[in-house]
């Protein structure tokens, strides 16, 4: 392990913010609303902010934005002459700190009258874009949107770069922030350990045995929790951060474990020849999971204490991957030539085509169920997606070097 290098001290900053719209439906005549530069520091970064922030206002999806740039004095309440017919005006002024970070203030106008304003100071410049997921977060807030708690939070991805070489990157959901924590060898499936993202769990494929590591994101520390010969992934974590379910493979076959942090102490779920991976909890005593049992790979059901399975998706082929909320489920299903997601309800039958083009997988829905997070592939190139459930619109945020094995948020 001499090549492992830990917590690169450097952030890939992607400045471009590219974004696309894959799907819109049923949005409505939306108000008008531009973005404009009150700034008087010089430089590119009043410019570049303009860009990220523009992606998150599309995101909130709650204004038809007009993305030209423009300059208009901070304190004016009056449009700068190119936006003279919108409706809504969103300033911004950056401020240098001259100690590696920002001040930031803004002002959301609506017909010349202020509605909104706020001061924001940001310790890191390279953090920039979470400046502007958090000015949308309060956008939003301020004109009573959907919950969008998960625009601020960081997104941890597994970007394979090379044969036998791989990377665990912490990203905005963007991907214009991206700092390389582990490199050096091979890994895979890393997993959020809380809710405050303070911690995460990861697959070594570097030891004599597929091991799962716990890192802390802020010291660099990391231990060994367990190896297992084939395979060894930490799939899930329960809502209070004590239990852990695994796939573990000590026989050959894969089969699902229930770890429990407190007492060291794991428990076999699932006993099948085939194949059994992927577990994710359901409440605290019912889990679901991918399996080959029926020949393709299809999800199930079992409550812990129990024998009895369940088929949860009877459409479709190759349902290898899935995510679940409460009642709803969005799963990986083939759709023609490529591999769509689909969302339904565990209560009744039927259920909703996400996506229409490329491939995607690793769908992840939010805490609060709101938005689903996922991998593209199109062709060569790697994006996350984003998918507002309730809005019924997608947005695609390519990924420039590498490509993308796995997500958590």
């Amino acid at each position: 392990m001499r090549y492992l290098t830990l917590f690169i001290l450097f952030g890939i900053t992607l400045w471009s913010a590219d974004i696309t719209l894959e799907v819109t439906k049923n949005v409505g005549v939306l108000p008008k609303i531009v973005i404009e530069d009150g700034s008087s520091m010089t430089g590119t970064e009043t410019q570049k902010f303009h860009k990220m922030l523009s992606a998150d206002i599309k995101v909130v999806s709650l204004f038809d934005l007009d993305d030209s740039y423009a300059v208009q004095t901070f304190e004016s309440n009056q449009p700068a002459l190119s936006h003279k017919d919108a409706a809504y005006i969103l300033r911004y002024r950056l401020i240098d700190d001259h100690n590696g970070g920002f001040k930031a203030d803004i002002k959301l106008f609506q017909n010349s009258l202020e509605l909104f304003s706020k001061t924001y100071l940001l310790k890191q410049s390279e953090m920039l874009v979470f400046l502007s997921h958090s000015i949308a977060y309060d956008i939003n807030a301020k004109m009573g949107g959907a919950p969008l708690e998960w625009m601020k939070r960081k997104v941890l991805l597994v970007r394979l770069s090379g044969a036998r070489h791989s990377e665990i990157v912490a990203a905005d959901y963007t991907l214009a922030y991206q700092k390389v924590i582990l490199s050096g060898g091979l890994y895979g499936f890393a997993k959020w350990a809380n809710r405050e993202q303070t911690d995460f769990y990861y697959t070594s494929l570097n030891d004599f045995k597929p091991t799962i590591y716990k890192v802390n994101l802020a010291s660099g520390a990391k231990h060994p929790l367990i190896s297992s010969d084939g395979m060894a992934v930490c799939s899930d974590v329960s809502e209070d951060g004590s239990k852990l379910l695994l796939t573990l493979a000590p026989n050959g076959q894969p089969d699902i474990y229930l770890y429990d942090l407190v007492t060291n102490e794991k428990k076999r779920v699932t006993d099948y020849s085939g194949i059994d991976v992927n577990g994710q909890f359901m409440g605290s005593d019912t889990i679901a999971f991918v399996s080959n049992r029926f020949g393709n790979p299809n999800i199930f059901s079992k409550k812990m204490e129990s024998n009895a399975i369940s088929q949860l998706v009877f459409d479709g082929k190759n349902n290898s991957s899935f995510s679940t909320y409460r009642n709803l489920l969005v799963y990986k299903t083939r759709d023609g030539n490529g591999f769509d997601l689909r969302l339904s309800s565990l209560n009744n039958s039927g259920s909703r085509l996400l996506t229409s083009s490329g491939d995607n997988d690793y769908p992840r829905f939010s805490y609060d169920g709101e938005a689903i997070l996922h991998i593209k592939q199109e062709g060569s190139r790697s994006l996350v997606g984003i998918i507002r459930v309730g809005l019924n619109k997608s947005f695609t945020f390519p990924l420039h070097v590498g490509r993308i094995q796995s997500l958590d948020w």
